[in-house]
């Protein structure tokens, strides 16, 4: 009330008008019903010369609530129409919440520009409006965020499915838009709309393929292993500082001899309250809250003070490779430190001894703009190895766009050996097709005598896997290396 008091009085109102020949100002102003409004109040001379003013109030809440560019609801209009739906009714627990998210969109917007980007939005909002979903609400939230209010009776998976599934052809072109869809069923228990959102929005990253189910139902579990990795990357600098994070070494065995030719640094986290925490929890908890390049740098510090203290003792050790994430390479400090530590291993000639790992997925996001660190990397002998290979959808097209010094073999192909008889062919063809353009093989994931045999008979340089040796600790990798220099 003492802001709005200061709003409506005669010198700010005049002081206003001096400066911009009008004045006005909004505020939320709560009704007889208990909503909220927002109310515009403006002021103008009517003369001057007599100061005559003149005010006017005028309820502008659905002008603020439109998106202007499909004519619908924007978040807040969605927020407010909903709250007071679910009042009125007898039963809440009788509509869903549904976030939807155009995972391709940017593409879009470089492939037809802008504005076809614009005239998408407008199709997606009408095909959603106008599904047999028969939305009680749609709203542009933001960008190509879309939510709806559907009651649960019209909520057919089949009908949601073929909505997710839209098409744009413009001069010929054809892109199928990926769409993916979170569902939160509204509870008893009262809840903001905006949570209500943000639920089904979290359901949504559990999408494992969108191409076979373009939709998850949120439940409870999300939220406590969402709160958890939150958790988890606030613990980041402790853990580093207190030594939780520990460096485990996984061989790499030379096909032809049997012995050990390098190996892989895998991080493993040893929590004094969770124990064991799973790579597969806090490495993406990391990447969301931007601090996976703090590990991977502490990582590459470990592994490369070991290899110097074996080189320093006269001690036998091989080359080890380091996982770098996509973000890394947008980090210009991370890339520096990077250079000036292979600086100081060509010092003293070791060189050789750097490599780093990159999946399909990484090499895709840095390539546009930033493959340029990865050739200052070999300028400077360190060695490039392709992880994963064969796990995403252009693998082929990457080996015509770089160099790269290792390819290894994603361990799917290799569990399916003995399995699927197309598998050996593929493995045979990609094994032939990198030694074709000069780059050496290694396959992943190797667990049986069988494939053993296979991948030597087809000429794979290298196999990693438990057949030969699980990832070990420090400790454990000392001991395999003085066995194998004892040899």
């Amino acid at each position: 009330m003492r802001g709005l008091k200061k709003c409506v009085e005669l010198s700010t109102i005049k002081e206003g008008l001096r400066k911009d020949k009008q004045y006005f100002f909004t505020i939320h102003e709560t009704d007889k019903t208990g909503e909220v409004r927002l109310k515009r109040y403006s002021y103008i001379y009517i003369d001057e010369r007599v100061d005559i003013i003149v005010g006017a109030r005028e309820d502008i809440t659905e002008f603020s609530e439109k998106d202007v560019l499909t004519g619908g609801y924007n978040r807040r209009g969605f927020i407010r129409i909903t709250e007071r739906l679910l009042n009125e009714v007898p039963d809440r627990t009788k509509y869903a919440v549904l976030f939807f998210n155009v995972k391709n969109f940017k593409a879009v917007n470089e492939l037809f520009g802008v504005e076809s980007g614009d005239v998408v939005l407008q199709n997606i909002f009408r095909t959603l409006t106008y599904s047999k979903l028969s939305p009680v609400i749609t709203a542009r939230v933001e960008s190509d965020h879309f939510v709806c209010l559907v009651e649960n009776k019209n909520l057919d998976f089949e009908e949601l499915t073929s909505v997710c599934d839209n098409k744009f052809v413009k001069d010929g072109k054809c892109m199928n838009l990926i769409i993916r869809c979170g569902i939160f069923y509204v509870e008893e228990k009262p809840m903001k709309i905006s949570g209500m959102i943000d639920r089904a929005k979290l359901a949504k990253r559990y999408i494992t393929d969108e191409y076979v189910q373009p939709y998850m139902v949120y439940d409870h579990s999300m939220q406590v292993a969402y709160i958890d990795k939150a958790k988890l990357a606030g613990e980041l600098q402790e853990g580093i500082a207190k030594e939780q994070f520990r460096v485990y070494y996984q061989p790499v065995i030379d096909t032809k001899t049997g012995k050990i030719a390098s190996a892989e640094a895998l991080i493993r986290w040893i929590h004094p309250d969770k124990g064991f925490i799973s790579p597969a929890l806090f490495i993406p908890a990391l990447e969301e809250n931007g601090h996976i390049s703090e590990l991977d740098f502490y990582v590459l510090k470990k592994v490369w003070q070991f290899i110097n203290d074996r080189c320093e003792n006269n001690k036998f050790v091989v080359p080890i490779s380091v996982n770098l994430s996509w973000m890394d390479f947008y980090d210009e400090i991370m890339m520096e430190k990077i250079l000036k530590e292979i600086d100081r291993f060509r010092e003293n000639g070791r060189e050789h001894m750097a490599r780093f790992e990159i999946t399909e997925t990484s090499y895709a996001a840095i390539k546009e703009n930033r493959s340029g660190i990865l050739e200052s990397l070999r300028i400077k002998n360190a060695k490039i190895l392709l992880d994963d290979f064969g796990s995403g959808f252009s693998s082929f097209g990457m080996l015509q766009d770089y160099d790269f010094d290792i390819l290894k073999i994603d361990m799917s192909f290799i569990r399916k050996i003995g399995e699927n008889p197309k598998t050996k062919s593929i493995v045979h063809s990609i094994i032939g097709m990198a030694h074709e353009i000069g780059i050496k093989t290694v396959a992943e994931g190797v667990e049986t005598e069988e494939q053993v045999s296979f991948l030597r008979q087809s000429g794979c340089d290298y196999i990693q896997g438990y057949y030969y040796s699980k990832p070990l600790p420090e400790e454990e990798f000392v001991e395999f290396l003085e066995k194998a220099d004892a040899e």
